[in-house]
């Protein structure tokens, strides 16, 4: 007899409703209620200003709807300073009915990380290490200490501090020292020292950036090959430039648009001082890309990239502009053009004799090329491109794609070559070079590895056409 009591008990238990949190705060969520405390838990090297400064929106307040708005926003930025693993905040009772309490509680990210890795871009491979202090001072800075070797002799080493929330504006300030070693002779005969540093401030979402450069540049001639057009470039120089960055996008799927665009627009000023060994010039640099679904598994995509630049101060136009802040044309990624080797279009110049050649006279399998890629001052590339999905599902699950395009592009120089700019621009406008080919593209989050079968349909005297099998990297453009 005793049961069934305990059966009934056990049913009306099993029946009762589960509290309903959602509804229950529908219900008060326009209730009167205002923040009392706030209590902050778990900050060890955390500044207590840095968190205060997010959760001071709670404290404006005035209903348990807005509090928890207020707070999830100020998670969310939070979370955004890269210091926290974790970040919980949690309402209590107050001390009157229309009070509470929020408490926060953190989990700071360890002080030290070491990062390693090697990878690939273009034609040579580096090996890049760098020791990394999260939050040293407690204001939620990052310091970076860094090092990084090629295979091509490039190197570069930085010490760098970056600062999220600069006088409590929604910017980023990074301020770096650094030494970059780059080695061009592969493809124009020199190398590149540059010792400097940089000052940048950039919105938090990226889109905007403004920095100015101030650093002292040498270039050399390690192989002695160089053609007479890179000699007259060599020696030092002092770079003291503005640069301005504005970049947006909006496509459904980076990996495989079939829908919006982007672009990317790079805006730099040179010679901003009264020393005479200032480089001077200006430079606009735009990127730009649109895609359109046009059926099932199948996307066309239209890019173009374009840059000029442009000398000025006394006497500018009659010397050639800087080699190094030139544009380049040819295979893929910046100034791409499938179908050529990588700045293997455009003005060259004949090499000398290289001194790494034997006695016989032969040339060092190092140096295939004979002449220097010298680079331009006006450039176009243009991309057409059907994206499709392959029949294999393994490889659409990687996200590898195929494509068929066309490309074109061409470059000239403007300055220093004596001639008038409407002889510059007709040359332009009728040396475009053209490829056509297909391929198969995968996306990664570094970048995109693209394999291609492409026939060149017109090129220029002293191109370097690359008819055939063609492999590629291109970076991200956004």
């Amino acid at each position: 007899m005793s049961a069934a009591p305990e059966s009934a008990e056990s049913g009306a238990a099993a029946e009762a409703p589960s509290f309903d949190f959602e509804s229950a705060f529908d219900r008060l969520a326009g209730a009167r209620c205002r923040v009392e405390r706030i209590m902050l838990v778990g900050l060890e090297r955390t500044k207590r200003s840095v968190v205060e400064a997010e959760l001071l929106r709670v404290k404006g307040a005035r209903t348990l709807e807005e509090i928890r708005d207020a707070a999830l926003e100020a998670y969310g930025e939070l979370m955004a300073l890269d210091v926290f693993d974790a970040v919980d905040v949690v309402l209590g009772e107050g001390k009157t009915p229309d009070s509470c309490t929020v408490v926060a509680r953190f989990r700071e990210k360890s002080m030290l990380r070491l990062h390693a890795g090697t990878y690939v871009q273009g034609v040579e491979g580096s090996v890049q290490t760098s020791l990394n202090l999260t939050n040293p001072l407690g204001y939620a800075e990052q310091v970076s200490v860094g090092a990084e070797y090629g295979s091509q002799s490039s190197s570069e080493f930085h010490l760098a501090l970056t600062k999220p929330k600069p006088w409590g504006k929604p910017l980023l300030a990074d301020v770096r020292l650094h030494q970059l070693g780059h080695n061009y002779q592969r493809w124009s005969s020199y190398a590149e020292l540059l010792r400097g540093g940089q000052v940048t401030l950039s919105s938090e979402d990226g889109q905007h950036a403004v920095s100015h450069e101030l650093g002292w540049r040498r270039l050399s001639d390690p192989g002695r090959s160089a053609s007479r057009a890179v000699l007259g470039q060599l020696g030092d120089s002092m770079l003291s430039a503005v640069k301005y960055v504005r970049r947006a996008e909006c496509f459904d799927d980076l990996a495989f648009p079939t829908k919006g665009w982007g672009f990317r627009s790079e805006s730099q000023l040179a010679g901003l001082g009264a020393d005479a060994s200032l480089l001077r010039f200006a430079k606009q640099h735009f990127t730009g890309k649109a895609a359109f679904a046009v059926a099932p598994g199948a996307a066309l995509t239209v890019s173009a990239e374009a840059g000029v630049l442009l000398p000025w101060g006394a006497g500018g136009w009659r010397k050639p502009s800087p080699i190094s802040d030139r544009f380049f044309l040819g295979g893929t990624g910046a100034g791409a053009l499938r179908g050529f080797a990588q700045k293997g279009v455009g003005p060259s110049d004949a090499r000398r004799p290289s001194a790494e050649a034997g006695a016989g006279g032969e040339e060092s399998p190092r140096r295939l090329r004979q002449r220097d890629a010298l680079g331009g001052d006006l450039f176009c590339s243009l991309v057409a491109a059907v994206n499709f999905q392959l029949p294999s599902e393994s490889l659409r699950a990687a996200g590898i794609h195929g494509h068929v395009f066309v490309n074109g592009g061409s470059m000239v120089g403007l300055a220093g070559g004596g001639r008038p700019f409407q002889q510059a621009w007709h040359e332009f406008a009728t040396t475009f070079r053209w490829s056509v080919g297909a391929g198969i593209v995968w996306p990664t989050t570094i970048g995109r590895l693209e394999l291609n079968v492409c026939q060149v349909l017109a090129k220029q005297p002293f191109d370097q056409p690359r008819t055939g099998l063609q492999f590629g990297f291109v970076p991200p453009a956004w």
